[in-house]
């Protein structure tokens, strides 16, 4: 097995995760280890005696992601913009004018996979009622845009950057043909026609608390941020 399995903190990490995307593969459970490593995955065992997430709108789930906590160490964010690049067919040919994310998690990712492509970058800002605003710039007709997003649960994010990038136009925008998320929680596979392209999927599954099949078993929902040593400890 990869030494990444063997590592037990960031530091080591940090030194150590350059010659194992060299081809850009790692394998599931490298992924996995690096985002417990930074407090950023859990997955519910099937136990019942085990406490379940409780997201923020209050629905219940058997599993939480929170990308933002691997992106923040910048080692790492290039580290999956390099894996994520690796997943555009024909990557050395890739030439996007533009790479554009989402307002916040979304920008950070984006932007690591614009500095590699050598492309320009800015992203979208949240607008109301869930919009997302393109103000700052123009893109000319015969400039491509590359969509990335650091997690995928619906196409709502993606349609509403979409939205507001033709919006903020005067002329139509040309799209690239694929649509690149690190993270995929959907069991959608296209957007507009382009495939969404990700490094990891999970089966992660969301109920209202009434019709949850955990609270059911008599598990206990927890808030994952406010309660993460609850949620992870076996």
């Amino acid at each position: 097995m990869s030494r990444i399995l063997d590592m037990k903190n960031i530091m080591e990490l940090r030194f150590a995760t350059d010659r194992y995307v060299r081809h850009g593969r790692l394998a599931d459970e490298e992924f996995d280890h690096i985002f417990r490593l930074c407090d950023a995955l859990w997955l519910h065992s099937g136990d019942p005696k085990h406490p379940h997430a409780e997201l923020t709108k209050g629905k219940c789930s058997n599993g939480f992601v929170d990308v933002l906590r691997v992106l923040r160490h910048t080692f790492l964010c290039e580290m999956m913009a390099r894996l994520l690049i690796y997943k555009l067919p024909g990557n050395n040919d890739i030439d996007p004018d533009w790479v554009i994310g989402s307002d916040h998690a979304g920008a950070a990712l984006s932007h690591s996979v614009a500095l590699q492509l050598k492309a320009m970058h800015d992203f979208t800002e949240k607008g109301p009622d869930q919009t997302q605003v393109w103000k700052r710039f123009e893109i000319q007709p015969d400039e491509s845009v590359l969509q990335v997003e650091e997690l995928i649960t619906t196409t709502g994010t993606l349609q509403a950057v979409r939205e507001g990038i033709s919006r903020g136009n005067h002329h139509p925008v040309k799209f690239f043909p694929a649509i690149l998320t690190l993270v995929h929680r959907s069991d959608i596979t296209e957007f507009e026609g382009s495939p969404i392209l990700y490094v990891r999927h999970y089966d992660i599954q969301t109920w209202d608390p009434k019709d949850c099949p955990l609270c059911a078993q008599g598990s206990k929902s927890i808030k994952p941020k406010q309660n993460w040593a609850e949620l992870t400890r076996r």
